[in-house]
């Protein structure tokens, strides 16, 4: 690392100030973070950090005297609007360290003491309060660890703020990359080398813009990690399950550690029991899957339009939370699917209750973060308050729920818990003062009447009214001036003020200190004295209140394990009311499951979001796959909602695998150990990957996870390259499917050549979308039958979407002749020849004359050929498509007569 210029400056003998020799002595501890500096209310920067800031938050760039010769650069940031400041910095992947001042500067002997208190990074935020505007955010923090003896992956991760730890326990580096993808983590922890042998890792965590940082490797020894976790969580000391899987105690470890280690913490007593998610619970989900279906956000990443936004009905963060890590984890685990299904039950029972228990969780707080900061010293009156008013709220919600729950199913807090959390509930209602404002530092914290030692420093605080008022008397009498008056301010403190035409007559002991136009102010050893007694008394006082407030701080984190309880029961409750009242709302129905068979039974089916626009004008749907018939090829035009009625299939699956009731009139499913989606055309420039290629991935992704248990979603598969290309690879795909994964299977499709396949295949069949085609019209019905479509009224679609008719009737010309011309003959998929099936089926086409490219674009592509792209500038290389572009602009713009028989290609 280059030397600082304070380093620089130190070396060529410049003594260092004090307050500077501080600062150097905190920043050399912190060489690759930004030190912001805590200087009264406002937090400073200084050397090339303060340039740094200064151009990252466009500040002033400023100076703060001198070392030698040389002035002392610096920028600065208020402390109150310090959040902003700071979330601008991590967001672009670099850390902060805050040094705070650990002693109150009137106590100070000397220069404040200062120490770093906490480092902010991209996966641990400067503010542990909500989320801006969306309830369901959360900031992931992740470790990973192989675990050699098993031959597998472990990947942990841990939201700070809330407290939600978790982890995988993973079968290869492809599950590996995938679960970082469906987590994105903001930061991700490693020792360095740990993925020498496999770079994918590093490669994924910097196209998705992921913080990578590295510890000491002795942090994951597994050797170890037992009594790491145990140090640092203590509620884990005895928890069977994670001492069964010594990786992901390494993994737990290393990141409770290097989460202590940043926040200046000895142990994280805010943190929930670890939830070991697996494949024998756990459905399986990519981020591909929930993106084409749109389950957590929608294409434009909003969560107010996708399925999660429309199930949420919830009335709490902490609940909000919860269900979208419901949705990032659906179950396969029938016995856990199934107590879901009672807990709806039971909340739509009584419509009464239901709503009764919705009114009560609308005064439900983030107890959660609350104790976030309780576990990191930053918790505050109005938190503690609310904190109480919870723990109240939630024994008036157990009394509806507590007698008639579901046996087995979900257990409220016991009674003796709860009643130990009452009492501190009681401490803080009687105590912290509620009115608004309230703070230690205006001495009015805690409520009058309920501490005596209080009250006193109180009195004294406020001026000890009647004291003050017989010593203004007291001076009236002895100096005879009936308007003399005791005041204050807070730059003079006390002073005893008389008009001028009166100052002849202030007795000998007044010691004048100011002079004012129509005034004069004195003072006398006994008012100051009585300041004295004030001042004492609001150092006393703020003392005293603090103290109090920290005594309840630490009964509230000394209760963290039954806090968090409490948090969990409030979150569930929210969870299956939520669910109970869609259901309600939306006339969802609550599914049949089978774990033993493959089986998609349902009538009267529909996409949620769709409906809701449509209302009364949505078409439903029927469907049968079953063990027999498991592959269905969906065929007919676009527009007819063909892809509407495979998102709903999938939708109602995942739905039913969450535990949730569906939008159908009555769904009979098997349980799915994966459910895939292949929806939409997209790219991913970033990563180099065209439309085709993301097409191809994730088909490949799909087909090396699927088993016969899943259930697979594929839309248009091949239509991304040349028309051949593209059914040659549909038509192998299909075949695959069908006979070697035997998954579960919508293929929708516009390559017709398919249906004669499907319908010489038992395990398959044929589906469309229905249409009434009649007078040259098309009318879509939207209802899913089975059999195939005539055709895909391609041509009129382009009507509808306003195309000029020129172009629609030179398109029916041209439709017609390559029809007329085509004439294939449909093979048997499985006929055993040795000609290719598509050679036999393509040979009949009418073959075009040898292409004559012209001189132009011979030249052009031999200067292409040559340029050396590796030691191409950016610059340069969008400099010279610029040139090839108008080279080419220039040529076409002459006339070019093209015969029919020698047609140049376009580039």
């Amino acid at each position: 690392m280059a030397q600082s210029t304070i380093e620089k400056l130190l070396e060529s003998g410049i003594k260092l100030t004090p307050m500077m020799d501080q600062y150097y002595q905190i920043k050399k501890n912190y060489p690759d973070m930004l030190l912001l500096f805590r200087m009264g209310d406002f937090y400073e920067l200084f050397f090339e950090d303060a340039k740094e800031a200064a151009q990252i938050l466009n500040i002033t760039l400023t100076h703060r005297g001198k070392l030698g010769e040389t002035p002392i650069p610096m920028s600065g940031i208020p402390h109150h609007a310090a959040e902003a400041y700071i979330d601008r910095i991590t967001a672009l992947g670099i850390k902060v360290a805050i040094c705070e001042q650990t002693e109150n500067p009137k106590e100070a002997q000397g220069i404040v003491k200062r120490a770093v208190t906490q480092i902010v990074t991209p996966g641990l935020p400067y503010s542990l309060d909500k989320e801006k505007g969306n309830n369901f955010e959360q900031r992931f923090i992740a470790s990973a660890f192989f675990d050699s003896s098993k031959n597998s992956f472990v990947l942990t991760y841990l939201d700070f703020t809330t407290g939600n730890f978790a982890g995988y326990i993973l079968k290869n580096r492809s599950d590996l990359l995938l679960k970082i993808e469906l987590i994105n983590p903001k930061e991700f922890i490693s020792y360095f080398g740990q993925w020498e042998t496999f770079p994918e890792v590093e490669k994924l965590l910097g196209n998705l813009k992921i913080l990578h940082t590295y510890i000491g490797q002795e942090y994951f020894d597994i050797k170890y990690s037992g009594l790491y976790v145990e140090r640092l969580i203590p509620s884990y000391k005895f928890d069977k399950t994670l001492q069964k899987y010594e990786a992901s105690l390494a993994s737990i470890a290393a990141l409770s550690y290097y989460v202590c280690s940043t926040q200046n913490l000895s142990a994280l007593v805010h943190i929930k029991p670890f939830r070991l998610i697996s494949d024998d619970k756990n459905m399986g989900v990519t981020i591909h899957t929930l993106g084409g279906l749109e389950i957590v956000s929608n294409r434009s990443s909003e969560y107010k339009n996708s399925i999660l936004g429309f199930c949420d009905r919830t009335k709490t963060a902490m609940g909000a939370r919860y269900l979208k890590n419901i949705f990032l984890t659906p179950l396969k685990n029938l016995t856990e699917i199934l107590n879901r299904q009672k807990m709806i039950k039971f909340f739509q029972a009584d419509l009464d209750r239901l709503e009764n228990i919705r009114e009560k969780l609308k005064e439900v707080r983030d107890i959660e973060r609350i104790m976030a900061k309780a576990s990191t010293g930053k918790i505050t009156p109005s938190d503690l308050l609310n904190l109480a008013a919870t723990i109240n709220i939630y024994e008036k919600i157990r009394q509806h729920i507590k007698e008639k729950i579901p046996e087995g199913v979900f257990s409220p807090l016991e009674a003796t818990a709860l009643s130990s959390l009452q009492s501190i509930a009681d401490n803080i209602l009687q105590l912290i003062n509620d009115e608004i404002g309230a703070s230690i530092e205006k001495g009015n914290l805690i409520r009058p009447g309920k501490n005596e030692a209080r009250d006193r420093l109180a009195l004294l605080c406020n001026g000890n009214t009647a004291e003050l008022e017989k010593l203004e008397e007291k001076y009236k009498t002895e100096s005879n001036i009936s308007k003399l008056r005791i005041k204050s301010n807070n730059i003079t403190g006390f002073f005893i003020e008389v008009t001028r035409s009166h100052s002849d007559k202030v007795p000998s002991y007044f010691r004048r200190t100011q002079t004012l136009v129509n005034a004069e102010r004195y003072t006398t050893d006994e008012l100051t004295s009585f300041e004295r007694e004030i001042t004492s008394a609001r150092f006393n006082l703020e003392k005293l209140e603090r103290e109090i407030f920290q005594k309840l701080s630490e009964d509230v984190k000394n209760n963290a394990t039954a806090i968090l309880n409490l948090a969990s029961d409030l979150s569930t409750i929210d969870l299956f009311q939520s669910f109970a009242w869609l259901a309600l709302q939306e006339n969802f129905v609550c599914p049949t499951l089978i774990p033993t068979e493959k089986k998609i039974e349902i009538r009267g089916a529909w996409h949620p979001l769709i409906k809701s626009l449509l209302r009364d004008r949505f078409v439903t749907h029927d469907l049968s796959l079953n063990e027999s018939k498991y592959f269905g090829l969906i065929t007919g035009p676009n527009m007819a909602g063909k892809t509407t009625v495979m998102r709903e299939v999938a939708i109602i699956q995942f739905l039913a695998q969450i535990g949730s009731f569906v939008p159908a009139k009555t769904a009979t499913l098997g349980v799915c150990d994966y459910l895939f989606s292949r929806l939409g055309a997209s790219d991913n420039i970033v990563n180099g990957q065209s439309t085709f290629m993301m097409e191809m991935t994730e088909t490949s992704e799909i087909l090396r996870h699927a088993s016969k248990r899943s259930l697979i979603i594929l839309d248009e598969v091949g239509r991304g390259t040349s028309t051949f290309d593209g059914l040659s690879i549909a038509w192998a795909l299909v075949e695959h499917l069908i006979h070697n994964t035997k998954a579960l299977t919508l293929f929708a499709t516009h390559y017709h050549e398919l249906i004669d396949l499907i319908d010489k295949t038992p395990e398959a069949k044929n589906l469309t979308v229905e249409t009434v085609h009649s007078g040259g019209n098309v009318q879509f019905l939207y209802r899913l039958i089975e059999q195939a479509a005539a055709q895909s009224y391609g041509i009129y679609v382009a009507k509808l979407a306003g195309l000029p008719k020129n172009i629609l009737a030179r398109s029916q010309e041209i439709l017609d002749d390559l029809e007329a011309k085509a004439n294939v003959r449909q093979l048997d998929l499985f006929e055993q020849e040795e000609e290719n099936v598509l050679q036999k089926n393509t040979k009949q086409l009418p073959k075009s004359a040898p292409i004559k490219v012209p001189d132009y674009l011979l030249k052009m592509e031999s200067e292409i050929k040559e340029l050396d792209i590796l030691n191409m500038t950016p610059i340069h290389a969008m400099l010279k498509i610029q040139e090839i572009k108008e080279r080419l602009e220039m040529a076409y713009s002459k006339t070019i007569e093209i015969s029919a028989s020698q047609p140049i290609i376009p580039i």
